[in-house]
């Protein structure tokens, strides 16, 4: 593992679309959505932290630290990357990489985080996306923790959407293509969870 980055599950959205909660909480084939998650992740980075704006006590069990988001209103995903940001320059982690996790991507890659930190030293980049079958998934990512400051000014400014942001700084994307299946398919309703299912039965 490269001890140079930590990674950030992001929780905190409201999930609506899937009745409010904790979406990531759900379950197919028996285990939730954050289990499958976070045993991958733990397998890639050693050090975890999970953004949540809710108080769950079953994040408890997991040992990391849990971060709420610094800037209050759900001001969407970059509100959790800017916090963890943050939380790494408060507690002096000697890190120079974040890569950060939507908490409802049950089928990320297990060589996502040393593809992404690899493809950011060649190429010299300060934030690399994730690609797969021609869509931009803007929330996984690798984000040098330099970018802070901008970060910080630039969403006390109203900045909200990752790309207008991303697109200000050195930005590359990784291509994480599979004829098979969308490895970053994310569970956004109910329906979700049959397909997600039906995914790992077949391919998983």
């Amino acid at each position: 593992m490269e001890e140079n980055i930590f990674a950030v599950i992001l929780t905190g959205g409201k999930s609506s679309r899937m009745g409010g909660g904790i979406k990531s909480l759900n379950k197919f084939n028996n285990k939730t959505i954050f289990e499958r998650v976070f045993k991958n992740i733990k397998s890639q980075v050693n050090t975890i932290i999970i953004n949540s704006n809710k108080n769950d006590k079953f994040f408890d069990k997991y040992k990391v630290a849990i971060v709420a988001d610094e800037l209050k209103g759900f001001l969407g995903p970059l509100a959790g990357i800017h916090t963890s940001l943050k939380w790494c320059k408060k507690n002096n982690l000697d890190k120079n990489w974040l890569v950060s996790i939507s908490s409802d991507t049950p089928f990320i890659p297990n060589d996502l985080v040393s593809n992404l930190y690899l493809m950011a030293k060649s190429e010299n980049k300060d934030i690399i996306l994730s690609k797969s079958n021609d869509k931009i998934h803007p929330v996984i990512g690798i984000w040098n923790t330099s970018l802070y400051s901008s970060l910080n000014y630039n969403l006390k400014s109203g900045s909200r959407k990752i790309l207008d942001w991303a697109n200000m700084h050195k930005v590359g994307y990784a291509d994480f293509s599979n004829p098979k299946y969308d490895p970053f398919f994310n569970i956004n309703y109910k329906k979700d969870l049959k397909v997600a299912e039906d995914i790992e039965n077949k391919f998983i």
